[in-house]
């Protein structure tokens, strides 16, 4: 059992730190800048510079919401070209404060700190729901899996791996180890 438990804390490593390396950004940021590429586009509606817009970008991104200095600041809602979506706060063109980050394959709704997951958050993803914190874009702190099985896995997380103690639960037996 204890074999068990040690190839579940390897599954949920390998499987966060694939997610995360693919989660952010992976759309429409080749190799212009941020500022670059927020001031480029048209203002389809409102004022894109120093209040609420509606901006559509070259590639088919558009952005609704606050604007500050040209770049997205406040509340709004920026739908990638790929079809990512992002609704919650930006400052000075990052995801920062409290938001939603979807894909096909993952969802995310919790806190962002200079366009990273940082703080308290749910990550969905196809293997299951992470709830817990986060801190520079990895599991930091105390939190929870619960897999596609069933089975629940709670810990403290440092850098994104297990540390100390794991207590897993499935089919209403609780281990710890």
């Amino acid at each position: 059992y204890l074999c068990d438990i040690e190839y579940k804390k390897k599954t949920m490593r390998l499987l966060f730190l694939t997610i995360i390396s693919s989660i952010f950004f992976t759309s429409a940021q080749d190799s212009t800048t941020k500022e670059d590429f927020f001031k480029s586009g048209i203002c389809l509606s409102g004022d894109c510079k120093i209040d609420y817009g509606v901006k559509k970008f070259n590639d088919g991104t558009v952005y609704f919401g606050s604007w500050w200095n040209d770049l997205p600041s406040g509340h709004g809602t920026i739908i990638w070209s790929d079809g990512t979506i992002y609704v919650g706060n930006f400052l000075a063109g990052e995801y920062h404060g409290d938001g939603t980050y979807m894909t096909p394959q993952q969802f995310y709704i919790g806190e962002f700190k200079n366009d990273v997951v940082n703080g308290n958050g749910s990550f969905f993803t196809t293997n299951g729901v992470y709830v817990g914190e986060f801190y520079d874009g990895l599991y930091e702190g105390k939190g929870f899996f619960l897999n596609r099985n069933g089975e629940i896995s709670e810990g403290k997380y440092l850098k994104g791996n297990i540390v100390g103690n794991l207590t897993y639960k499935t089919d209403g037996t609780l281990l710890n180890k």
